[in-house]
């Protein structure tokens, strides 16, 4: 048996793969719709859409198979992902890549695969749109042009989703998608008893840009803001801008607080001196860690590092 080769890029890969937030989550109509019609159309088994992580492929939509995950060293479409088009295998059991592989001599008896691979919407590859069946086939181009088809679809539908959680400005999330993403990560996280960590971030004399230099100007500085609070974000974190010059960043651990407040100062200090500007991003902000209260929910944890993030900021015109 061949194990799947890892992307030289696998790194940012996996980045922008956590950041969809689509990991982990199943029973989403769109996608279990496109696995239906593949199913039917080409007759085969089992169709899915998998999302291939570091060590497992997810099964975002599944027909035909009664497993949700699976090891990514034993996948198909771990090796689908390398490609730029259609990966067929017609017989597994001929094909010394798979022939002892556990998912052909065990369940669910793979002699037939046909993926395709599936971008996210900043090109990354996410997984595969793939075919299973226990005999062996083969593809005309025609159906293979119609594999393609639908593996497109499946990236409009991953588009579709960023822009309605994508703050179109920043490129971050907006409130919609911080809150979708960050309350299913506060739940994953109080279950594990680990303790995080939200920022809440209002940027100083943001009105006076809009003012004297325009609004064209204060677009700029959300950006150039979002884009430092970006940067620095681990693989589990999250940032969103929740209206107007207000973010917040929800770090998956506590112990990476510190660090990551000294590298956006830094980071912002730097931009500054590039910039040239006649004035200077800068921020207060609110932190708020998750063993400091009974939070019920993320907009609770939200709400209250809100309230400490403005007494900082009263402090500050004080002095």
């Amino acid at each position: 048996m061949k194990f799947p080769d890892i992307p030289e890029n696998e790194e940012a890969r996996l980045k922008s793969l956590q950041m969809s937030d689509l990991l982990d989550t199943r029973d989403d109509e769109r996608f279990e719709r496109l696995t239906r019609v593949a199913k039917k159309l080409f007759q085969v088994s089992v169709a899915l859409i998998s999302l291939v992580d570091r060590d497992r492929q997810w099964m975002l939509a599944c027909q035909g198979l009664g497993v949700r995950e699976t090891p990514r060293n034993i996948s198909f479409c771990g090796h689908t992902i390398l490609q730029e088009g259609a990966f067929i295998v017609p017989d597994a059991r001929l094909d010394e890549r798979f022939h002892d592989n556990p998912l052909v001599t065990g369940e669910p008896f793979i002699r037939f695969y046909a993926g395709y691979p599936v971008h996210l919407p900043d090109g990354a590859v996410a997984g595969t749109l793939c075919l299973i069946h226990p005999a062996p086939r083969c593809l005309s181009e025609e159906d293979i042009a119609s594999l393609k088809d639908l593996a497109f679809i499946v990236e409009d539908e991953f588009q579709v989703i960023s822009m309605a959680m994508t703050d179109s400005l920043t490129g971050i999330s907006n409130r919609r998608g911080f809150y979708r993403s960050g309350e299913k990560r506060f739940n994953e996280l109080r279950r594990q008893k680990e303790p995080f960590c939200i920022l809440y971030f209002d940027l100083d004399k943001f009105k006076p840009v809009n003012d004297l230099w325009g609004h064209v100007e204060g677009d700029e500085v959300l950006k150039a803001f979002a884009a430092q609070l970006r940067q620095h974000l681990g693989p589990k974190d999250i940032a969103g801008r929740l209206g107007g010059d207000e973010f917040a960043v929800m770090l998956a651990s506590k112990s990476d607080t510190g660090p990551y407040l000294a590298r956006l100062r830094e980071s912002l200090d730097a931009h500054n001196q590039r910039a040239g500007k006649p004035y200077d991003i800068s921020y207060s902000y609110g932190m708020l860690n998750s063993d400091e209260g009974d939070f019920r929910s993320l907009r609770d944890m939200v709400l209250e590092s809100d309230t400490v993030m403005y007494a900082e900021k009263h402090k500050k015109r004080l002095r």
